[in-house]
């Protein structure tokens, strides 16, 4: 059974939420040296991994009975500088994973949600939006023209489900813009540069973002994600100002 790895830490007093690691049995080194307390959807499958990496952790359920319970007290082992590690079943954690539940709490309570090196941007960028990771539309090329682009957008007037786009840094503010008229009330999450020093997840509305980004360098990488409509976040973002994380020692 392939058990995929989320881990939540706490560095130079800012907590972090990180996902994912392609699977644990890849991962030992990084395990060993994070892992404090261990919620996962299935403990003895989760403690047999750590027993054959020689791995000492406590480890707790992360159920479907106990999840409201258990993500206000890994939210608090956070923010008292624990370190958290979410372990799922199948797959990147939140891409039709209850952990979309908590990676929602994280962000409401403030905490910076980043990605490790996983399988792409497109499943990295999910994980962290926020947003539910249940279904999902990708499409890694835009329209170019402004006229094609509203037009391609408008589609999604009443699409329910969470929108993923790779976007190149020039097209970000045209998108920006053509997503204030099209889409103005969704919410947004940019992550850049994921897994380097440049990182960045910015979230928000498309006129908040289009005011707080600016000029994107050439080489960067953009992945966009809209949430899906009338889909109501954990975290209700509307009139409270956009918000950037970045990596400790970042721009």
């Amino acid at each position: 059974m392939g058990v995929n790895q989320t881990i939540m830490e706490e560095e130079a007093g800012r907590p972090r939420f990180v996902p994912p690691a392609p699977s644990m049995s890849s991962a030992p080194q990084l395990a060993t040296r994070l892992v404090a307390f261990i919620a996962s959807e299935d403990p003895p499958a989760t403690q047999a991994l750590l027993a054959h990496h020689g791995i000492t952790a406590t480890v707790t359920s992360y159920g479907p009975f106990n999840r409201q319970e258990k993500m206000l007290l890994l939210l608090h082992r956070l923010t008292q500088g624990q370190d958290v590690v979410l372990v799922s079943d199948n797959g990147t954690p939140v891409i039709y994973d209850p952990g979309s539940l908590f990676v929602a709490a994280a962000h409401q309570a403030g905490i910076t949600v980043k990605a490790i090196p996983g399988p792409s941007a497109m499943t990295a960028s999910a994980a962290i939006s926020g947003f539910s990771g249940d279904a999902i539309i990708f499409d890694g090329h835009l329209p170019s023209t402004s006229h094609c682009l509203a037009q391609y957008l408008s589609r999604f007037r009443k699409e329910r489900r969470t929108l993923i786009f790779y976007v190149g840094p020039r097209a970000l503010t045209g998108l920006l813009k053509t997503l204030v008229q099209v889409l103005p009330t969704r919410q947004i999450a940019i992550a850049m540069n994921l897994t380097t020093h440049e990182e960045t997840l910015s979230r928000g509305a498309p006129g908040e973002l289009l005011d707080q980004i600016g000029p994107v360098p050439k080489d960067s990488t953009v992945t966009v994600v809209i949430e899906g409509y009338g889909v109501r976040s954990q975290r209700k973002m509307s009139g409270r100002a956009p918000h950037t994380t970045r990596p400790p020692g970042g721009g």
